[in-house]
């Protein structure tokens, strides 16, 4: 086990620089002036046009940007932001690892919110539908299950805020202010996908389970069809639902993002919309890099308990 999760953390280094190479070009070589892009319609001066290239460090070669953009990334050193002055002073504003610790409680409360939803749904709507199978309430849990996996969370989130929060208004459509409440659609808006993979992953795994031998054996002693689903067969079905948990969290995290925006949720995915809509390149480049250094680190910490969960895995990687 320690060998395997040594090579992983190699692995995971690896990708965090390939990843991060990756991003920064990407970013640099995108058309446009990033500088007069702070300034709006306002024509800035050639001092502070000098000033703002120098803080952003993009007067220097594009190597030394590169370096020093790695350096900054393992001091958490991200930069500061530069908003939109209307009078054209390019004052630089709050530090941007600042923004996004103030915006991690936030984000934190929508994914584990979203992990604990979509484990508590899939595995009801997938005993239901084991239990029930070829029934009417179990054909309409698989339907259920089914168009949750094929929406999309872009269009989950847009949809359930459309009719939730604009047509009926039972919820709020945007923004935490209202307390628990505005956390809900967000919530349910990013659990769904999960959810629904969950419910059938965890069906055709009792299915298998209640063809075993010691399920016939419990149903043999009279206990009751419910009982041996939940029970009996519930159990070594729920080793591939803990290993699709673990290995799901880098997708959450992702979708975390859309989510935010599309409901305005102050976390870390509603501050890099609002950091696209200001055109401030620090903070865009900070907040991208935290999420994709998040995301490579929740796959790595997720291969090594799925690898905990399952030792095939292990031996498969010797």
């Amino acid at each position: 086990m320690v060998r395997f999760a040594v090579a992983r953390l190699l692995q995971m280094l690896l990708t965090l620089l390939v990843v991060l190479t990756l991003l920064w070009f990407a970013i640099t070589v995108l058309p446009g002036d990033p500088v007069r892009a702070l300034f709006g319609f306002r024509q800035p001066t050639p001092e502070a046009y000098a000033r703002v290239q120098e803080q952003l460090r993009l007067d220097r070669p594009v190597l030394e940007q590169y370096l020093l953009y790695l350096r900054d990334v393992l001091t958490l050193d991200l930069g500061r932001t530069f908003p939109r002055d209307p009078f054209g002073r390019p004052e630089p504003g709050v530090e941007v690892w600042t923004l996004i610790r103030a915006a991690g409680p936030t984000s934190a409360v929508v994914l584990g919110g979203a992990l604990v939803v979509q484990a508590v749904a899939g595995v009801v709507a997938g005993a239901v539908s084991a239990a029930r199978t070829g029934t009417r309430l179990g054909r309409w849990v698989d339907a259920a299950a089914l168009l949750a996996v094929a929406t999309p969370v872009l269009v989950a989130a847009y949809v359930s805020r459309t009719v939730f929060g604009v047509q009926l208004g039972v919820l709020p459509a945007a923004g935490t202010g209202a307390g628990w409440q505005g956390y809900v659609l967000p919530v349910l808006s990013l659990a769904a996908v999960s959810a629904g993979y969950l419910a059938l992953l965890l069906r055709e795994e009792l299915l298998v389970a209640l063809r075993a031998p010691y399920s016939a054996a419990a149903r043999a002693r009279g206990l009751t069809p419910w009982r041996v689903t939940t029970v009996h067969a519930m159990r070594p079905s729920l080793i591939p639902v803990a290993t699709f948990l673990a290995a799901d969290l880098g997708q959450l995290v992702t979708g975390l993002v859309v989510v935010e925006g599309v409901f305005r949720v102050p976390g870390v995915g509603g501050l890099l919309f609002s950091a696209i809509a200001a055109r401030d390149r620090s903070l865009v480049v900070g907040v991208v890099t935290f999420v994709a250094v998040l995301v490579i680190v929740a796959n790595a910490v997720a291969d090594v308990v799925v690898a905990a969960l399952d030792p095939r895995l292990r031996q498969a990687e010797r």
